[in-house]
Order: C-alpha cells, then sequence, then structure tokens
C-alpha cells in the first residue's frame, strides 16, 4: 500500500510539472511579444541599424548584448519564423542548461533525490521568461555551461579551465550585462578555495589567463557582431546601463535600493533557503572533519562543490546587483517599490539541483531546523515587504507572484483567490516537513510546485486578454502592411512605447513612431505624412483623413477626404 502511494505521489508530481511545462509551451506559437518593452527592443535593434531606430524610433532603449543580437540575426538569417524562432533557442537553451546541470549534479544523488530535483526543475515556472524573446533562456544556458566546466576542469585542468571561464564569461556578459555578477561569484569560489586548500601558488597565473581571454573574446565577439563599446574595458555595457551605472543616488533612493534587496534577500530565503542552508552545513561538516583528521589533512572540495558553491554565490551577487540597479532607477516614476523577480528566480532551481549531493545524505536535526528557520524567517520578510510597498507584477517574478495580492492602485487586477494566504501555507508546510526531517528535495518539490500552480493561474487570468491582443495586433499588421504607400513618410501614433515598439516591429521599421494622445501629435509632422497609422480606438487630428482599414488595434489613414 505505502508503495502505491509513494507511486500516484510522484505520478501526480510528474503530471503537474509537465502541465506547468505544457502551459508555457503553447506560448512559444504566439505571434507578438507579450514583454515588448524589452523583448520587442532586442528584436528591433537586432534587425535594424542603429541610425534607422535611432531616427525613426527614438524611443527603444539601446542594447550592445552581442551575443544575444547574434542569436536573433542567425533565427532571421534562416529564414525561420523570427519571434518564434528566437524563443525556440532560448527554451533550448534554458532547458538544456538546467538538464545539463542536473547531470553534473544530481546523477550520482540517490533516485528519489535524483527524480525529485528534475521534476522541480520542470516544474519551475520561470518559463514566461525563458521562453519569451528576452535574454533570460539563453542565459541560463550559458550560465549551466560555465558552471559544468568548472566543476569538470577546474581541478583536473587548471589552465582549460582558465580559458574557458573567460570565453563564457565573456559569452555570458553578452547575453546579459548583468553575468558580471557571475563571474565575480567564480573569482569568490577560486579564492574560497584557494584559502582552504592552499591553492594560492598558480591562482594569480590563472585569474590572469582567464581576465585576459575574457576581454579578448568579449571585444572580439562585439567586433564580429558590429556591436560599439563604449570602452574595450566595458565592452559589455550598453549606453542605457552606462547612464544609470554613471547615476549618483540619494537619501531616497539608498533607502528604497536597501528595500528591495530585503524583498529579494526574503524571497530567496522562501525558494532556496532550505538547500543552501543544508548545502553549506554539509560543506561545513566535511571540512572540519578534514581538519580534525589524524594527518591534518585539508579539505578539497569536489567538482559538484564547487558547482554548488558558484550558484549559490552567483544568486547571492545577482541579488547585489539587482539592488543596486532598484537603487539606480529609484526616482524613476513607475519603477519603485517593485520585487525584480526576473533577474534571480531562474537561480531556484539551479541551487537545488547544486545542493543534490547534501541533499541525497542525512540531514542533521540542526540543519533542518535551521533549512526549516530560514525558509520561515522568508517568509515573514516577505510577507513584511508585500505589505510595506512592495507590488508583485506579473511581469516582473515567475514563481514570486504566488505571494501576489491586489493593489488598489498599482496593480488593480480585483482577483478573489487568496493567493498570497495560500503561498504562506505552502511555504509553512514544507518548513514544516524539514523540520520533521523528511526529505528536503520532496519537500522542495512540492512547495515549487504549489507555487507554480498559483503563480501560473495568476499569469493565465493577466495574459488573457494579452493574448487576445497581440493575435489581434498580428491580424492588423498583416492587412496594413502590403497597404503602406511605397514613397513617402509613414506616421505611427501610439499611445505608449510598448504600442510603439510592437508596431514599429510589426510593420518592418517603416513608420516613424510618435508617442503619446493621437489628438497630440504634431501639425507639421502630419501635413508631410503620406499615411498615418494609428494604435487603438483614436483617429489623426486635422485632416481630412481617408480611413484605408480598420482593425482592432490598429487603423491606417491617408491624407484626403473620402471619395
Amino acid at each position: 500500500m505505502r508503495i502505491w502511494i509513494q507511486r500516484l505521489g510522484w505520478a501526480a508530481a510528474a503530471l503537474v510539472a509537465l502541465a506547468i511545462l505544457g502551459f508555457y509551451v503553447a506560448r512559444l506559437a504566439l505571434p507578438e511579444p507579450l514583454f515588448p518593452s524589452d523583448e520587442a527592443a532586442y528584436l528591433i535593434r537586432a534587425l535594424y541599424p542603429p541610425q534607422v531606430v535611432d531616427t525613426l524610433n527614438p524611443y527603444v532603449a539601446t542594447a550592445n548584448n552581442g551575443v544575444h543580437l547574434s542569436v536573433i540575426r542567425a533565427v532571421y538569417e534562416l529564414g525561420a519564423p523570427l519571434i518564434v524562432g528566437d524563443r525556440l533557442v532560448n527554451s533550448a537553451a534554458y532547458l538544456g542548461g538546467l538538464l545539463l546541470l542536473w547531470r553534473a549534479s544530481a546523477a550520482k544523488a540517490p533516485k528519489p533525490e535524483q527524480l525529485a530535483l528534475l521534476l522541480l526543475a520542470i516544474g519551475f515556472p520561470y518559463y514566461r521568461f525563458a521562453f519569451s524573446n528576452l535574454a533570460e533562456g539563453l542565459f541560463v544556458g550559458v550560465l549551466a555551461l560555465l558552471c559544468v566546466a568548472t566543476g569538470r576542469w577546474y581541478r583536473s585542468r587548471e589552465l582549460t579551465h582558465a580559458v574557458l571561464a573567460g570565453a563564457l564569461g565573456a559569452a555570458l556578459v553578452l547575453v546579459k550585462p548583468n553575468g558580471v555578477a557571475s563571474l565575480a561569484a567564480l573569482g569568490g569560489v577560486a579564492v574560497l578555495d584557494a584559502a582552504v586548500s592552499g591553492g594560492w601558488r598558480r591562482l594569480p597565473v590563472r585569474a590572469l589567463l582567464a581576465g585576459v581571454v575574457f576581454f579578448a573574446v568579449g571585444n572580439l565577439i562585439q567586433i564580429a557582431a558590429q556591436e560599439p563599446a563604449e570602452h574595450p574595458l566595458a565592452f559589455y555595457v550598453s549606453s542605457t546601463y552606462g547612464a544609470l551605472v554613471a547615476l549618483k543616488p540619494g537619501p531616497h533612493e539608498i533607502l528604497q535600493g536597501l528595500f528591495s534587496l530585503a524583498a529579494m534577500t526574503s524571497a530567496c530565503a522562501v525558494l532556496v533557503g532550505a538547500p543552501v542552508v543544508i548545502g553549506l552545513s554539509d560543506l561545513v561538516s566535511r571540512w572540519r572533519a578534514a581538519r580534525s583528521s589524524p594527518d591534518g589533512g585539508r579539505f578539497i572540495a569536489d567538482g559538484r562543490d564547487l558547482i554548488f558553491l558558484l550558484v549559490v554565490l552567483a544568486l547571492g551577487a545577482t541579488v547585489a546587483m539587482a539592488a543596486v540597479f532598484a537603487m539606480k532607477i529609484a526616482s524613476t516614476p513607475g519603477e519603485t517599490g517593485r520585487l525584480w523577480g526576473r533577474y534571480f528566480e531562474f537561480f531556484a532551481p539551479m541551487v537545488w539541483i547544486a545542493a543534490a549531493p547534501a541533499l541525497g545524505r542525512p540531514v542533521g536535526r540542526v540543519a533542518a531546523l535551521a533549512a526549516a528557520g530560514a525558509m520561515l524567517a522568508g517568509l515573514a520578510g516577505l510577507i513584511v515587504c508585500l505589505h510595506t510597498g512592495i507590488v508583485l507584477f506579473p511581469w516582473d517574478a515567475s514563481a514570486l507572484t504566488a505571494f501576489f495580492a491586489n493593489d488598489p492602485v498599482r496593480a488593480p487586477l480585483g482577483l478573489k483567490t487568496p493567493y498570497q494566504a495560500l503561498a504562506a501555507a505552502a511555504v509553512v508546510l514544507a518548513a514544516g516537513a524539514l523540520a520533521l526531517r523528511l526529505r528536503a528535495a520532496l519537500a522542495g518539490l512540492w512547495l515549487t510546485l504549489a507555487l507554480a500552480v498559483l503563480s501560473t493561474q495568476l499569469d493565465q487570468v493577466w495574459e488573457a486578454g494579452l493574448i487576445g491582443q497581440r493575435s489581434a495586433l498580428a491580424r492588423d499588421v498583416a492587412k496594413i502592411a502590403p497597404a503602406l504607400p511605397r514613397a513617402g513618410e509613414v506616421l505611427l501614433l501610439a499611445p505608449d512605447a510598448n504600442d510603439g515598439h510592437l508596431g514599429f516591429l510589426g510593420l518592418d521599421a517603416r513608420p516613424r513612431v510618435i508617442l503619446g494622445p493621437a489628438g497630440d501629435a504634431p501639425p507639421e509632422a502630419l501635413a508631410q505624412a503620406a499615411a498615418v497609422v494609428v494604435s487603438g480606438a483614436d483617429r489623426p487630428p486635422g485632416g481630412p483623413w481617408t480611413r484605408v482599414y480598420q482593425g482592432s488595434e490598429l487603423s491606417l489613414y491617408r491624407p484626403g477626404a473620402a471619395p
């Protein structure tokens, strides 16, 4: 009977995890980006020359992520559907990276831990970003390669690892510039390992070699991708990020950054506090055992230990970097009081997988209670932050949106489901299972699936309207594009940057974008227009105008009275 109950539990977990995956696989075929502010910006910057974009649509943020942009261009050159093809590359990189990490860290763990961690990775709902045209999926794939290379060759082939670390590090920061936090974590792992094992002698040579390769490969990638670099030593910093870094925060901004840091740290404790505590406890126990051995031997961390330390330190460095980012933009309207889960949540399945060796060993009572305590402390901190100004937006987080609560001003979704209470209950139950010293991997699996179900259900509610709107937009673009005049200026009047980016991308960079209410469009620009595309239900001011096409999202007008 017990065996049948266990099998039923595994089957249920597998069905839930695969259902979460299937929900997001279906979104791969959507005709338009769901997060146009960033997704469309990447696609636009990849396809069109800077002078064209800056002239016709100056609202598009700059981007010089040479690797990510090159992948988009490669999809285009191969003739594949651009938006869907890029998503497929990102999804393959994300799933492939997690599978590679699982094989490196969990393959030798007991079978229950292997299966639980595999299902945890499959069921974690980061797909809303990893299966998009954002860089997150590709980033996880490259980061996983760096972790696996470190575990495989850090000791056995020191110089080979240094070369690989430099090259993969350059690729990582050219997928997303915040990859520099993971490189700082790799440096921290090297220093910690040298301090414990006494391997200081060759560390400077390895660091120098990795640095030379990093800057050489990074600049070569940027040259090949024809992406300008502000400086050879900062080849991965775009002008947009450079301007943010140069901002000098005041006391208010510093407080906002610390507030964001508290919220993100609490969220991390909820998601990965247990594997971090158990993994570190296991490492410390083995280090103490080595020191107290009769021969007084040094503790030599194996490859899986190094992977675990790298992932944990990379998470910490990324959260710190995200807090600095939050501090820098705190004076921007609409950017304060947000929980930037998109920047760090993908570490959750990576940390659980990397902790597989420790999770597969017996967990002591003190470690079990500490793991449960970390999770509960994180829950308390997160709830406090969410009730004192932090708002969870569906476009900012994945699993953490399970803690969503309606905000009458900033997030008035009007939902009746008590998401936050249900998510908190799931955390308490998982912490109780840990305290009772049940299998930590199973507790993590069921907590992940519970949060995934809640967040995915919220995601479906939030994005159902958006999906319909994007499909209608694609239909309108298909009708309007061939009807545009071959000569003369075309204007696109859009209420905001999101609509402007989508229309500009869909119409193949043909129109000049003007943001704001259609009625406020400059008369001198309208007077010279051969056609005007309007996003929304408004008409262009002045006239007379003849409406050539009316869609639910876009309409096309030409000057002159209707015959």
